[in-house]
């Protein structure tokens, strides 16, 4: 029989998503032994470990037709940086930009985007995300815009959430913007992406 004078008392954040909104509860339980309690820290561990990759595979993070581009901004900068996804293949580093906003841009995207860019797939699935840095002439940052697919948001528009952030993450523009729209618009034939071809 386990001794009550051995109990340990464990608590666990626990990220919770509902709707456009992320929110964080405590999970507070006993543990009657140390070996159930190990068992739920490791179980715990790789649960975040999955949260924290999901956004750079490709998983959705809208809910229900909503989206928010804090959420979306949360997720590629802090649980799994962009700046650690692949580049499009050749556009490595810095490059020329023929589109605005930008001059000189770098070109971010995530894994199940670059694999629908490499083996020439047509269309980028539900959870592909780019993210552009754009800059000055002088390369400092002024802009950040994303393009992040997203199942039912807005068919007529191939599904893209789009987001302009500014450098330090406040959301200029966001969701059907149609300036964003209507420039990329000519291209809706390679799933509205300029940077090169997919098919």
């Amino acid at each position: 029989m386990t001794d009550k004078r051995s109990a340990i008392y464990a608590n666990a954040a626990v990220i919770c998503t509902e709707g456009n909104s992320i929110s964080y509860f405590s999970l507070g339980f006993k543990c009657m032994n140390k070996l159930k309690c190990w068992t739920f820290s490791i179980f715990l561990f790789v649960f975040t470990l999955f949260i924290s990759y999901s956004i750079g595979a490709g998983q959705t993070l809208d809910k229900e037709g909503k989206m928010d581009a804090q959420v979306l901004w949360r997720c590629m900068t802090i649980e799994n940086p962009y700046q650690n996804y692949p580049t499009w293949p050749g556009k490595e580093g810095f490059y020329e930009s023929t589109m605005p906003p930008g001059n000189i841009l770098k070109l971010y995207v995530n894994d199940i985007a670059l694999d629908t860019i490499v083996n020439k797939k047509g269309t980028f699935p539900d959870g592909s995300l780019l993210v552009k840095e754009n800059y000055t002439d002088d390369k400092k940052l002024f802009l950040i815009t994303v393009m992040y697919k997203t199942k039912g948001f807005n068919p007529t528009g191939h599904d893209w959430y789009w987001v302009k952030y500014k450098p330090d993450g406040e959301a200029r523009l966001e969701g059907k913007v149609d300036a964003c729209i209507d420039c990329h618009v000519g291209v809706a034939g390679n799933d509205y992406v300029f940077t090169g071809s997919i098919k």
